[in-house]
């Protein structure tokens, strides 16, 4: 994508070249680094939160690679799991996050398989996702790819799969841990 020039005024020239600056755009606020920026990425976008809805998502599900705390390789093979798989995405500085880091330790879901997706090592200390994932028995995956592939924006966010079709079941925002359990169970009620 190519960016445009911003001039002292705050617009930017004319896409079709007018050099008068007659026909100027104002300049965006945001970087080429900034996803918003990319338009395959925002035409892809979904409402958040969007929870349990009706019409299945349009576009399957990935395996979600990467490594863990340790720098041993993760991968949470969809094709292989019996029951639905809830990709919990996290972060280790957020205060919403850390109810869901007790909930993982503390209160186990039925119902579906957990995993813990958080941003890769270059992104999130992984002495800090170590520090935060003692005594939770769930894969964690560092990866910033799947955080691109689901389309995940904030934290802490929910999405849960049907391994098998590779269907998104439903996805939402998390605001506590009794959130993903009642996912779960809308999901699977379906």
């Amino acid at each position: 994508m190519r960016r445009r020039r911003r001039d002292p005024a705050g617009t930017a020239p004319d896409p079709a070249g007018d050099p008068s600056g007659a026909s100027a755009v104002p300049a965006s606020p945001f970087t080429a680094s900034n996803p918003l920026d990319d338009p395959e990425f925002v035409s892809g976008l979904r409402p958040v939160p969007s929870g349990i809805g009706d019409a299945p998502v349009a576009w399957p599900a990935t395996d979600v690679s990467g490594v863990g705390p340790g720098g041993m390789p993760v991968r949470v093979d969809l094709g292989t799991a019996v029951r639905p798989v809830l990709l919990v995405f996290l972060s280790t500085n957020c205060d919403g996050c850390e109810l869901f880091w007790q909930g993982l330790r503390d209160d186990p879901l039925a119902g579906a398989d957990v995993a813990v997706v958080t941003k890769g090592p270059a992104i999130v200390s992984p002495d800090e996702v170590a520090g935060r994932a003692a005594g939770i028995t769930v894969p964690i995956v560092m990866t910033d790819t799947a955080w691109v592939d689901f389309r995940v924006t904030s934290y802490p966010f929910l999405v849960l799969v049907e391994p098998h079709t590779r269907r998104i079941l439903g996805e939402s925002v998390g605001f506590g841990w009794s959130d993903a359990a009642a996912l779960i169970d809308a999901g699977v009620g379906r």
